[in-house]
């Protein structure tokens, strides 16, 4: 045991001196009396003098109880968290043995004493007395430095914030953050003066320690709700680091969170088991400010059925709305934002954001306790060209409000024209089929206008490529080196150009020479050497992307457990022996699992142009000869993915980036010769003034999306 203020046991000890003084001099004092019968007055006097000693005595023993309590108390002793139930079965002994040896002190006044009875009470007080050494000696000599109410020994603490949106509920007026922020105040300001104190809060912050304890409220004080948190597992993880570096020898961590389960990560969670458990000298607190059955009304995710659309098109909104608690009814409200040109603008340090609406939807539903119900909206008006803000919400009050709010962002474009080619050995319906369906092409919904064109009459007719935003080339013949100088062209003035080569470009087994020219290399990025084969009865040949981050894989990166490539075989593809070329960027977007290029993308001037070195256009089996591969087979979901991907970025449309989660990365292009190099870019928050962002080789990047809401470039 260790004492704060071990000076006061020794005035303590001081101040004993005064009811043992009060205990003498208030002796009564004999009285001379004259009286013919002494011999019953000092049998009276006899009984009289052995009731009082045992009265002043027992008085003497509560005064000096009373005192040395006081004494103890002032002291301030504080014991080690592992041996306090030590220290409670130590008291509890102590407390026996006063009332043992009290028994024992009024046998031994008693008259005739019971020398039985006095052998068995003093046993059991020398008992008392030999449990309690033993037991005052184990617990001194384990006790280690972390003690619990030591206000003055200095102190290494890590203070853990649950910042997630969960942490917004408000209840009784006031928010669960709020609330631990109150809670963390009072703490701090509990530790020494001396003390090291880290707030850290579920922000992925880098945690550190703070100048002082004042320093430690101040930035507690300034936590706000992080919409992009991670695990507080995790963030234990991270804060457990910095307390290794302390000097104090005392460490504790205090963990503030209402404990939601959706807070904890079971992988992080056993990392720190493992490492709480080596450190047993750290002392884990945890202050639960979550509230007994919540209630609350969320919204899912947003399910937009299109994001870039034509003049005439039409889109869908769906979601799910929950209910957390009793039986109740809901008005869910869709509007779109009318454009302002004007705005944002910013006055008197404040943002302001356009506040009309250019179209309103609004549905009432009935939800039973704890469940959800579906809630669909479909607008269909003709729209200008441009980009469009909206937002789905649920109206009325709510404890939770951050979760009654999405979000979603719709252009409206022109359509695009895209020229298929391909020989007259290839059908070409997959292009079609995909980008412009039957029934969007007769409603006039279309995001794409697909031509096709035979190679044969491509080449005789001299087609005009510059009228189409892309061009898709299907498993062509031999090319000669002016149909591939008509491509570099097209590339060069900003098309898209997309070759898909297959069993076509063969020649006696071999690829033909004309794949293999310096013009064909510029534009097929290398020159053909072989085909790779894999066994048709047994294939362990497919297409396997390495990441995701490429925008022509946006569509499989949003659906990554849909995507089985290894249920789609190849079976031949061609090998490129690539030609270097400083001048012109390549890189390649996805490979097979033989680790050879499946997809390549190269730059030329304004354009690009993608390679892919097996074909898209085998439905089946082929007669007559050997299959490529099985990417349209069953239900070709992958290839369809990945061929949406790459028509969406030749056309060089980036509507995956107009709607983002929060604390992604938005990245899209900005040709300087179309756009401006500089912006403002305005958040969601009022408060917060625009941040400047430069278009640099020619894309934009933003990476602060911090909160839920409309983001805007001006």
């Amino acid at each position: 045991m260790t004492w704060l203020n071990f000076g006061i046991l020794g005035i303590g000890g001081a101040l004993l001196s005064i009811p043992i003084l009060l205990h003498f001099l208030m002796q009564p004092k004999p009285k001379e009396m004259v009286f013919p019968a002494m011999r019953f007055l000092l049998e009276r006097q006899h009984a009289n003098r052995s009731r009082m000693r045992i009265r002043h005595f027992l008085l003497l023993l509560m005064r000096c109880l009373l005192i040395g309590l006081l004494a103890i108390a002032l002291a301030g002793p504080s014991v080690a968290s592992e041996d306090y139930s030590n220290w409670l079965t130590l008291g509890g002994i102590g407390f026996s043995g006063i009332m043992v040896g009290i028994v024992l002190l009024l046998a031994s006044f008693r008259q005739p004493r019971s020398l039985p009875l006095l052998a068995i009470l003093g046993a059991l007080f020398l008992g008392h007395l030999g449990v309690g050494g033993w037991m005052v000696s184990k617990v001194i000599n384990s006790e280690s430095a972390n003690l619990i109410g030591n206000d003055q020994a200095p102190v290494a603490a890590l203070v853990v914030v649950d910042t997630s949106p969960r942490m917004d509920y408000r209840n009784q007026n006031l928010t669960r953050l709020e609330q631990a922020k109150e809670f963390g105040q009072w703490l701090i300001r509990q530790f020494p003066s001396d003390s090291q104190v880290c707030v850290l809060a579920t922000d992925n912050d880098r945690p550190f320690f703070s100048v002082d304890v004042g320093a430690a409220e101040r930035r507690l004080d300034k936590l706000e709700i992080t919409f992009s948190p991670i695990s507080i597992p995790e963030t234990l993880n991270d804060g457990l680091g910095i307390l290794e570096k302390a000097q104090q020898e005392r460490k504790e961590i205090y963990l503030i969170s209402d404990l939601t389960r959706a807070g904890w990560s079971e992988s992080n969670s056993k990392t720190l088991i493992r490492k709480l458990k080596k450190d047993e000298a750290t002392s884990l607190f945890v202050i639960d400010v979550g509230i007994e059955n919540p209630t609350n009304f969320s919204l899912d995710p947003l399910n937009l059925s299109d994001v870039e659309i034509t003049a005439e098109g039409k889109f869908s909104i769906g979601s799910m709305l929950r209910r957390k608690g009793n039986a109740a009814q809901r008005t869910v409200k869709m509007s779109i934002e009318r454009p302002d040109r004007s705005r944002p603008v910013v006055r008197d340090d404040k943002v302001i954001f356009p506040d009309s609406d250019l179209h309103s939807q609004t549905l009432t539903k009935e939800i039973r306790e704890n469940a959800s119900v579906p809630v669909k909206f479909t607008f269909g008006d003709q729209l200008e060209l441009g980009t469009y803000h909206g937002s789905v919400e649920i109206e009325g009050q709510d404890g939770l409000g951050f979760d009654n709010q999405r979000f979603f962002t719709i252009r409206v474009g022109q359509v695009k024209k895209v020229l298929v080619i391909y020989p007259e050995n290839v059908n070409p319906i997959v292009i079609p089929s995909l980008l412009a369906p039957y029934d969007k092409v007769e409603s006039g919904t279309a995001r794409y206008d697909v031509e096709q064109v035979e190679q044969s009459e491509f080449v005789e007719a001299g087609v005009d490529l510059e009228d189409y935003d892309a061009v898709f080339v299907l498993d062509p013949q031999p090319v000669d080196d002016q149909t591939w100088g008509i491509f570099e062209s097209y590339v060069t003035s900003g098309g898209g150009l997309s070759i898909f080569l297959g069993y076509n470009a063969a020649s006696g087994g071999l690829a033909d020479p004309s794949f293999s020219t310096k013009s064909a290399a510029r534009v097929l990025t290398g020159n053909l050497d072989r085909q790779w084969l894999s066994d048709e009865d047994n294939p362990d040949l497919f297409l396997s992307p390495a990441e995701l981050t490429h925008p022509v894989f946006s569509l499989v990166r949003d659906n990554p457990t849909s995507v089985l490539w290894n249920r789609f075989p190849i079976f031949i593809h061609w090998g490129l022996d690539p030609v270097e070329n400083e001048e012109l960027p390549t890189q390649t977007l996805l490979r097979y699992s033989n680790r050879e290029p499946a997809v390549i993308e190269r730059e030329l001037g304004e354009g690009k142009i993608l390679v892919m070195t097996t074909p898209i256009t085998e439905y089946g089996n082929v007669r007559g000869r050997k299959m490529w591969n099985s990417l349209l087979t069953g239900k070709p979901l992958p290839a369809f993915m990945l061929l949406t991907g790459i028509a969406n970025y030749l056309t060089q449309t980036d509507s995956e980036f107009l709607n983002v989660q929060v604390g992604q990365t938005v990245s899209f292009e900005n040709s300087l010769r179309e756009y401006p190099e500089t912006y403002q870019a305005f958040s969601p928050d009022e408060e917060r003034l625009p941040s400047r962002v430069n278009s640099v080789s020619d894309q934009i990047r933003f990476r602060v999306t911090d909160q839920p809401g409309h983001y805007r470039l001006k």
